[in-house]
C-alpha cells in the first residue's frame, strides 16, 4: 500500500494569497484548495492501493467538493494544529462529520509564518495536552517526497519514493509545492514523480506547454503516447482531460485531426479548426 501523509498549510496555488487570506482569516472560492484537489483526484484514479491523510488546518478546511473527492476508502482526514488543539478538533469533526484518529503540529520556523499564524515571536511551535484524544502522525517513518524532488532529479526521486514504500514509509507532502520549487524550503516540484508513483495522468505524458502573451498553450510535443504518434492514431479530448489542462492553468490545447481517415464525432462549436501544413 502507498502512503501518503498531505500537510494542507495553505489553500491557494499563490503563496502570496494564501499568506494574504490566512493572516486575515479570510476564505474565497476561486481557486480555493485547488492543488489539493488535483492530488485527490490523482488518488482516486490510481490502480494502485493508496491511503492518504490529510492534515487540515483552520484556514484549509475542506469544502464541500473537496470533501466529496475524499472517499473514506483512500481518504483520511486529520489535524493539522496551528494554535488550540482542542478547538480546531471541533470545529475539524463538525466541518467534515468524520471521526478523526491522527494530529501533527504546524510549524512556523520564520518569522514571517509567525506572523501569519498570530503566533507570539518566536514561537515556532504549540504544546498539545498530554490527555489530548489523537495520536501523533509524527512517529511514522516518513519519507519528505517533496523536499527529495527538490534536491534530485525525477527518475532518482521516483526510485527513492518506491524503496521507501516497500518498507513501508509514508510519502509526506505539501500541496502547495506540487508544481512550484521553493526558494527557502526546498521543496517541489514533484508531479512528475507522483503521477508515476500513482500511475496516472499518463494521457499528459508527452504534453508540452508554452506561453505566449497572457495564454498558456498546449500541445503534445514530447516523448508521450500521443506525441509520437499524433498523425497514426485517433485523439478525442475527453470532458476529464479538459479539466485536467484547467487545472494546470491551460487556456489552448491543439491537437491533429486526421480528417483524411477520422472526423470528429460533434466538435464543440467553440472549438477553433485550423489546417495544419497546407494539407
Amino acid at each position: 500500500m502507498i502512503k501518503i501523509r498531505l500537510d494542507v498549510d495553505y489553500a491557494y496555488p499563490s503563496r502570496p494569497k494564501s499568506f494574504f487570506f490566512t493572516f486575515l482569516s479570510v476564505k474565497v472560492k476561486k481557486n480555493y484548495l485547488k492543488n489539493a484537489k488535483i492530488i485527490a483526484r490523482m488518488i482516486n484514479e490510481s490502480p494502485k492501493e493508496v491511503k492518504a491523510y490529510w492534515f487540515f488546518t483552520p484556514r484549509t478546511t475542506p469544502d464541500k467538493e473537496m470533501q466529496e473527492l475524499m472517499r473514506p476508502d483512500r481518504h483520511e482526514v486529520a489535524l493539522h494544529v496551528t494554535n488550540n488543539p482542542e478547538k480546531e478538533l471541533k470545529e475539524l469533526e463538525k466541518a467534515t462529520n468524520r471521526k478523526i484518529e491522527y494530529y501533527t503540529i504546524h510549524g512556523t520556523e520564520r518569522l514571517l509564518g509567525q506572523i501569519i499564524w498570530k503566533r507570539k515571536l518566536g514561537k515556532k511551535t504549540i504544546s498539545v495536552p498530554e490527555d489530548f484524544p489523537l495520536e501523533n502522525f509524527w512517529n511514522k517513518p516518513t519519507m519528505i517526497l517533496d523536499r527529495v524532488c527538490h534536491a534530485h532529479c525525477t527518475s532518482e526521486a521516483i526510485r527513492m519514493a518506491e524503496e521507501n514504500i516497500q518498507k513501508g514509509e509514508v510519502l509526506h507532502i505539501h500541496p502547495d509545492w506540487i508544481f512550484n520549487r521553493g526558494k527557502f524550503n526546498h521543496r517541489g516540484p514533484y508531479y512528475d514523480a507522483l503521477k508515476v508513483i500513482l500511475e496516472v495522468d499518463k494521457e499528459l505524458d508527452g504534453l508540452s506547454i508554452r506561453k505566449k502573451s497572457s495564454a498558456k498553450i498546449a500541445s503534445y510535443t514530447g516523448t508521450g503516447k500521443y506525441s509520437t504518434l499524433e498523425y497514426e492514431q485517433d485523439f478525442v479530448p475527453t470532458k476529464e482531460f479538459e479539466e485536467k489542462l484547467a487545472d494546470r492553468g491551460v487556456d489552448i490545447f491543439t491537437f491533429i485531426e486526421r480528417s483524411w481517415c477520422f472526423k470528429l464525432p460533434n466538435p464543440p462549436k467553440n472549438w477553433l479548426k485550423t489546417k495544419d501544413n497546407g494539407s
